[in-house]
């Protein structure tokens, strides 16, 4: 997991032709970022979603106008929680086979900030370099916020 993720902090792909890579991702989420006042973009925090998922699924229903009647909530949220989407991940997860050989994996943890716990000081303060010459300091600033 360290080699990889020291491997997609190095990348200097282009970002359009891999946007799975460092330079990807934020060009993708720089693009997010500046629509993020458009009526058609909602931008969600996972930590966000970790502290109130049931005021995040209603934030997002009410953004798309859509109605859930109140009775129906509580069997939306359950299904979207990280535990019962682990537990179905073979059936809900698709991805291409190279890209990962245990669907299960990609639900390892369910919190975020796993990357500072595998990085050295050095490497991270490598990571926020790399990231800080791609993205703005606002954006930078909401991606790395830290949970309360």
């Amino acid at each position: 997991m360290r080699d990889a993720l020291l491997a997609w902090i190095t990348d200097d792909s282009d970002p359009r032709q891999d946007p799975d890579s460092l330079p990807g991702f934020m060009a993708h989420m720089t693009d997010a970022w500046a629509r993020r006042g458009e009526p058609n973009v909602l931008l969600v925090h996972y930590d966000d979603l970790l502290a109130d998922l049931p005021g995040q699924m209603r934030r997002l229903a009410g953004q798309l106008g859509i109605e859930v009647p109140e009775r129906d909530w509580p069997a939306l949220i359950q299904a979207a929680t990280f535990e019962r989407m682990r537990d179905r991940a073979d059936s809900i997860v698709q991805t291409p086979p190279e890209t990962v050989t245990d669907i299960a994996s990609f639900f390892r943890r369910g919190t975020s900030g796993a990357g500072r716990e595998l990085l050295s000081k050095e490497e991270l303060s490598g990571y926020y370099a790399r990231a800080a010459r791609t993205a703005s300091p606002d954006m930078l600033e909401w991606l790395h916020r830290r949970p309360a």
